[in-house]
């Protein structure tokens, strides 16, 4: 397994078979984001979502004490005391690291080897399935410093009952990932001994799959959210597996009882 550093390290990006790894590498920082932290990781998923070998996109951070803490406030505070605007959502030449999270149609796992706060949060809530490490604390927290939480203003209140998001954002409280996940935050929560397999697992039951479909279901799931449902079943985007090789592998190889073999067409 090779790994390409992104952003003098800050970011590294492997290979695992048809798996792309992505960690944050900022373990004294806590993993914040600053600026060419983000750029990395934009770069990243769209390398990932460009690659047809990987059919999943597992995002973690470096060390054991957090996922991601967020902004990185001390590079906020120096920009402001050098008279300069700090970069604001949806707006500059880059595109905005969550929204190309969101249009990666691939299966994305955030394994959370600590706590996600503020926009390390708004990452998790970016992913498509969230799987955590026991005694890790979840939240927006941006209320607290100002900011403004741009993403998770917009997700949270369409994944959790309205009033329990605004409490969150609202009092900007953390709370532990073993409450996230009985909101339906959380995925699962696994124990330090066991985290890392139990990741492996989850990673390796999806690979399993036809990448063609697993794409499908991601495109359809964006595109589809907040349209009437017999609008978006008239939807026809990303591959049709209806037509694709993968089909027809699958179908011969329940028929032979085997393994299928994707082609990934």
């Amino acid at each position: 397994m090779s790994t390409i550093e992104l952003e003098e390290g800050r970011v590294l990006y492997s290979m695992d078979g048809n798996v792309a790894r992505i960690t944050i590498n900022r373990p004294e920082r806590r993993n914040a984001m600053d600026t060419r932290t983000t750029a990395a990781l934009v770069e990243a998923f769209v390398e990932a979502g460009a690659d047809p070998d990987v059919w999943c996109v597992v995002l973690t951070g470096a060390g054991d004490k957090a996922f991601c803490a967020g902004g990185d406030l001390k590079e906020m505070d120096e920009t402001a005391q050098a008279g300069r605007q700090i970069h604001v959502p949806m707006t500059g030449q880059l595109r905005n690291l969550f929204e190309v999270m969101l249009e990666t149609y691939k299966p994305v796992i955030a394994a959370l080897n600590g706590h996600a706060i503020a926009g390390g949060c708004e990452l998790a809530l970016s992913s498509d399935i969230r799987l955590a490490k026991a005694g890790s604390q979840f939240g927006l927290t941006e209320a607290r410093r100002g900011m403004g939480a741009n993403l998770g203003s917009i997700l949270l209140p369409r994944l959790i009952p309205r009033g329990l998001a605004f409490e969150l954002l609202y009092t900007a409280d953390t709370i532990p990932v073993e409450q996230a996940q009985e909101l339906g935050l959380i995925n699962h929560v696994y124990s330090a001994e066991e985290y890392a397999d139990k990741v492996e697992e989850m990673v390796q039951r999806i690979v399993r799959n036809s990448p063609v479909t697993q794409r499908r279901y991601k495109e359809m799931a964006t595109k589809s959210w907040g349209l009437p449902v017999t609008t978006a079943l008239r939807l026809n985007v990303g591959p049709n597996p209806y037509l694709s090789e993968d089909r027809v592998e699958g179908v011969r190889a329940f028929i032979e009882k085997r393994d299928p073999v994707w082609a990934n067409r």
